[in-house]
């Protein structure tokens, strides 16, 4: 007669932090929403555009605490005094922005920016735009 084999027993199911302090929702962050709210953040969204962008119930209170956790400058973040906004550009015009600013000596960034804070100040939509876009 052989003797029966045991099952081994499976280990400890691992636990979330927050089921060992017996609150009833497990809320997890998936990497793909950090890193899009990274991406945000990093697009120069502030946490109450974070907010409405993600429209999940994530709220403003927990973008500005993962600031905070991952170590983020938050006096860079959507700080008052610059923001950063995105241009949509096709390849030949980015080409050709990096061929104007580099006669320059300035990045394409840079060169925009200067074009731009001229163009907003003295209110230049219609002589730079020549009615193209209207």
């Amino acid at each position: 007669m052989t003797p029966r084999r045991r099952k081994p027993k499976p280990p400890p199911k691992k636990r979330h932090f927050t089921e060992r302090y017996g609150h009833p929702v497990i809320i997890r962050w998936t990497i793909a929403k950090g890193a899009f709210i990274g991406f945000l953040t990093g697009l120069g969204y502030s946490s109450a555009e974070i907010e409405k962008r993600m429209a999940d119930g994530t709220s403003s209170a927990t973008v500005r605490r993962q600031w905070k956790n991952w170590g983020l400058p938050l006096a860079e973040v959507g700080g008052p005094r610059h923001r950063r906004i995105a241009v949509n550009l096709t390849f030949h015009e980015r080409a050709k922005l990096a061929r104007q600013a580099k006669k320059r000596g300035l990045t394409s960034e840079e060169y925009l920016r200067r074009i731009n804070v001229c163009a907003i100040r003295d209110d230049m939509y219609q002589a730079i735009t020549d009615g193209e876009f209207d």
